[in-house]
């Protein structure tokens, strides 16, 4: 006689009882409509259920599932499992000390000998512990990324750096050189000399006042003086700054502003007026002779904006969208086709200052026609 033959039901269920809840796997054999019909020790371990209270219920009213949302989705993985498909997934559950876990749930149709769905085994692994590796082993990665990204911009910053602190030194010692040597220098020849050094000094001095100001932003230390203050008054006085430098291009300054009382706004007047004159320069720098530039102030309703809008030689499309980083430079050329030359650090400067202040800037352009830069800060 086989052995399976000599073995009683009571035999039989007695090894089921050894195998269930001997596992450490945690184990529930549910009905077609969800109804716990067993629970296994590893269960009641791991989730602190007491089994005969369990026994019956539907088993997304155990109070074990971590919320709302678990115990919908194992709805939706009994549903899917009631057409005969295999279902697994992962899923958070409350374990005995109260903390959220993670499981790995599989919910297995076990068919009758007619072909029948009898019921299920949905069975739960506790993957917590594998899935704080996979965290930590991610965000090692994201942190060996970030740094890396980081020193390629230090290097990419460095190499900038050195790049336009050397060609103006350069100029200033050859041309320094030069008249050192030259002893028979024609004075109109050394005063031109001299004038390009001073022109290159100035340049140098500009663009370390420049890179002190980013710093300074970028590491937090730039703290905003702010008090009451007339956008208006401040534009106007940014436009007196640079008046100079666009009569010399008979270049025409229009104030466009909305006859409406505007608002004071609270902020800094030396770092907001750093921002247009900034704005104003660029605007007379890319503005061919006998331009003209239009400011003009309207309050829309959470905003003052300033739109500067010149007709000079444009951006080109595919410059618009970095614009504002640091060091890019727009391929700009005038009407006679020499390249405009600048920084590109007054922007990303404006940038930084305007949404230090809460505010936002862009720009729109047109080629051979010119642009317009906005600057949107917010009402009080």
């Amino acid at each position: 006689m086989a052995l399976h033959d000599a073995l009683t039901e009571a035999d039989l269920r007695k090894r089921f009882q050894a195998i269930f809840n001997n596992t450490f796997q945690f184990i529930f054999l549910v009905s077609v409509d969800g109804i716990i019909l067993e629970i296994n020790q590893a269960a009641v371990n791991f989730t602190g259920i007491i089994a005969t209270e369990a026994l019956g219920k539907a088993l997304w009213e155990l109070e074990s599932w971590a919320d709302e949302a678990a115990r919908s989705k194992l709805q939706t993985g009994i549903y899917r499992a009631s057409g005969g498909e295999f279902v697994r997934y992962t899923g958070e559950i409350v374990n005995l000390e109260g903390t959220r876990a993670v499981v790995d749930l599989s919910i297995k149709p076990i068919f009758s000998s007619a072909g029948e769905i009898d019921f299920f085994i949905v069975e739960g692994r506790d993957i917590t512990a594998i899935k704080r590796m996979e965290f930590e082993r991610d965000r090692e990665r994201q942190h060996a990324d970030t740094l890396h990204k980081l020193n390629e911009m230090k290097n990419e910053f460095v190499s900038q750096v050195s790049h336009e602190l050397r060609t103006p030194l350069a100029s200033i010692i050859g041309f320094a050189q030069t008249l050192l040597r030259s002893q028979n220098l024609a004075p109109e020849k050394a005063q031109q000399f001299l004038n390009i050094i001073l022109d290159d000094g100035r340049r140098l001095e500009r663009l370390v006042e420049d890179l002190l100001d980013i710093s300074r932003i970028e590491s937090g230390k730039t703290s905003l003086i702010t008090q009451p203050c007339s956008i208006s008054q401040i534009v106007e006085y940014a436009a007196h700054i640079i008046a100079t430098e666009a009569d010399s291009k008979r270049i025409r300054i229009v104030h466009d502003t909305t006859p409406e009382a505007l608002p004071l706004l609270e902020i800094d007047n030396d770092r907001m007026t750093q921002v247009f004159v900034n704005l104003l320069a660029n605007a007379v720098k890319f503005t061919p002779p006998d331009g003209s530039i239009t400011l003009r102030t309207q309050k829309s309703a959470q905003t003052l904006e300033v739109s500067i809008a010149d007709t000079g030689v444009g951006i080109p499309a595919n410059d618009m969208p970095r614009l504002f980083e640091k060091f890019y430079r727009a391929k700009q050329r005038d009407t006679d086709g020499k390249e405009i030359r600048g920084t590109g650090l007054g922007l990303a400067i404006a940038k930084q200052i305007v949404e230090l202040h809460g505010g936002s800037i862009r720009a729109e352009s047109t080629p051979g026609k010119g642009s317009t830069f906005y600057v949107n800060l917010p009402l009080p």
